[in-house]
């Protein structure tokens, strides 16, 4: 960057479109740096691994053994890195589920791979450990002798080297108890390419362009199914998709696709996921705001504030009588450009019809979760079922094909600093 973009890069951290410029770094230029931190981070892992084996006895030709894949000087192999606390939750063993695939995918003769393994767990954390001893027992296994390597010390020394060195980041937590995942964030804005279950910070960084991903299976599923049917997919996208790709290599001596998907990668993650965005979020969506309020609540000697509270004490007393119920039957089936007429009586209890939103989510559902793709208000139109007050709308769904979709209305006042301040809320 500081060669092709000056110093300036550091100042555009926040501006999506400039990062664009990272097609004009040389494609032959830019793999061969990639390479170059890759060999960086191979003789570092080679390092760190000779060294317990030395202390531990084993011979010079045993070790040289271990280590024949771990070669700065041949840094043309695809290398997967998977290096993070080892919980049980990460499930760091589902590149295992088919122990004998895996050997021949690591040991194809015309596309070989290498995948490094570091992290630590827990001192009480007795799965964890576990996991890290089973993980040591297939890099001893003869087929994956040399091609499996686990590294002792994870420190951020060695993750700095890996988050910029291997070609692919893995991934695999169990959906949905990802809480982040920021090393693929840091792998992502150093061209790693990242291969990951879409859960964390995955979720919402993956494109389609920059990386891979695993689809999780239902958290209502056994958890034996899932591991077996998401470990299949983490092999087929080794096997099918990220092995040819790296080794797609035209007479240029590198793989054009491949730099194209980490370039992609940068491009997409570098003004997302870095700290001075994180901390300009804070300010402009909840600092700023929650100083603006204030502001505005304090203004007249606290009109605004007084006013909010007196509404907020008259909606309290109201709600428990407040009641929501469906008008008709709509119907549950639309012709295509049909738009669905919707009518919802609602019992005010003495709060007049703007203190209350009833609003339309439209989506689809995974399990009983409802995934919002459209929010519509329906509105007051003077018309009263009964002691009830009809609110209405004629509506497009947001999808084709089957779809879900739900009613509510919450209590709704101007100065509210959230729509969902006052924690009362009825569902249809």
């Amino acid at each position: 960057f500081d060669m092709h973009f000056s110093g300036e890069w550091r100042n555009e951290l926040l501006n999506e479109d400039y990062w664009e410029r990272i097609e004009e770094i040389p494609d032959r230029n830019f793999w061969s740096l990639r390479q170059s931190l890759k060999a960086e981070m191979l003789a570092d892992v080679r390092r760190r691994v000779v060294a317990p084996h030395r202390r531990n006895g084993l011979g010079p030709a045993q070790i040289a053994r271990l280590v024949r894949h771990l070669d700065p000087d041949n840094p043309d192999v695809l290398t997967v890195g998977f290096a993070r606390r080892f919980a049980t939750y990460k499930r760091a063993t589902l590149f295992f589920h088919d122990p004998a695939r895996l050997a021949r995918l690591l040991n194809d003769p015309e596309r070989p791979a290498l995948l490094i393994f570091a992290g630590k767990a827990h001192p009480r954390d007795t799965p964890g450990q576990d996991l890290i001893r089973a993980i040591h027992g297939f890099a001893q296994r003869p087929e994956f002798e040399g091609r499996i390597v686990l590294v002792e010390g994870y420190d951020m020394a060695l993750a700095r080297k890996l988050v910029s060195g291997c070609d692919v980041w893995a991934n695999t937590p169990e959906y949905p108890l990802e809480a982040s995942g920021t090393s693929g964030q840091k792998a992502g804005i150093n061209g790693v390419i990242n291969l990951s279950v879409l859960d964390g910070w995955w979720g919402e960084g993956y494109n389609g362009d920059n990386g891979w991903a695993i689809t999780p299976h239902d958290p209502a599923t056994p958890l034996e199914h899932r591991n077996r049917e998401e470990g299949r997919e983490l092999l087929d996208l080794l096997e099918h998709e990220v092995a040819p790709l790296y080794y797609a290599t035209g007479a240029q001596g590198y793989s054009a696709g491949w730099v194209r998907k980490s370039k992609a990668s940068m491009k997409s993650l570098i003004p997302r996921f870095n700290a001075q965005r994180m901390v300009m979020d804070y300010v402009m969506k909840l600092y700023g705001p929650a100083n603006w309020q204030r502001k505005a609540l304090a203004e007249a000697e606290a009109a605004a504030a007084r006013e909010l509270a007196e509404w907020k004490a008259r909606v309290r007393a109201a709600w428990p009588g407040v009641g929501l119920r469906l008008v008709g039957s709509p119907p549950e089936a639309l012709p295509a450009g049909a738009k669905l007429p919707l009518a919802v009586a609602v019992t005010l209890n003495g709060l007049a019809p703007e203190d209350v939103v009833v609003e339309y989510l439209g989506g689809s559902e995974r399990g009983e979760e409802l995934s919002v793709h459209a929010r519509t208000p329906l509105k007051p139109g003077g018309e009263r079922d009964g002691d009830a007050v009809l609110y209405r709308v004629e509506l497009e769904p947001p999808l084709p094909g089957l779809q879900h979709y739900r009613l509510r209305a919450y209590p709704y006042h101007r100065g509210l600093s959230h729509p969902f301040e006052t924690g009362c809320m009825l569902w249809v």
